[in-house]
C-alpha cells in the first residue's frame, strides 16, 4: 500500500497497489499546470485509489472538457488527474506519495513540446506525443 498527501497535509490518500511506471510529461498543460518544466506522474487504476481524508479540501480544474486536475484548495498541491479518455485509470503526482518508492522514470513523454530551455540527461525513452 502506498501513501501520499497534500504540502499541508489536509488531504490524504491511499493507493491499494502498486504504482504503474514513472512517467515526466513535457506537454504545455503539464509545465503550465505545475510550474516546472514537466509533471512527474505514475499511472494506476482508479478502483485502487481512495481520499481517506480531507474529502471537502479537494478542487478540480476542467481543462478543455477532456480531463480534471485535482488539488488542494488550501496549499494548492497538484494531486491526481483523471483523463475522459481513459475511465478506469488515473494519473497522481509522484511528489505526493510519502511512501518511499523505489522505482526509476520509465519515459518522457511529449517532448516535441517540452520547453526549449529543458534538457533531458537521463536515458529513459522519450516520446514525441503519448505513445
Amino acid at each position: 500500500m502506498n501513501q501520499g498527501s497534500c504540502l499541508c497535509g489536509g488531504i490524504t490518500y491511499q493507493i491499494q497497489d502498486e504504482i504503474g511506471p514513472i512517467i515526466y510529461c513535457h506537454c504545455q498543460r503539464c509545465r503550465k499546470s505545475s510550474g516546472s518544466a514537466f509533471v512527474t506522474s505514475t499511472e494506476i487504476l482508479r478502483s485502487q485509489f481512495a481520499v481517506t481524508a480531507g474529502h471537502d479540501l479537494v478542487r478540480v480544474y476542467r481543462v478543455e472538457g477532456t480531463l480534471d486536475r485535482a488539488f488542494c484548495q488550501t496549499c494548492g498541491s497538484q494531486l491526481y488527474s483523471l483523463r475522459d479518455a481513459t475511465p478506469k485509470t488515473m494519473r497522481v503526482r509522484m511528489g505526493t506519495l510519502d511512501t518511499v518508492i523505489t522505482k526509476k522514470v520509465s519515459s518522457h513523454i511529449f517532448v516535441g513540446s517540452k520547453a526549449s530551455w529543458d534538457d533531458i540527461l537521463d536515458t529513459a525513452p522519450q516520446y514525441l506525443e503519448r505513445p
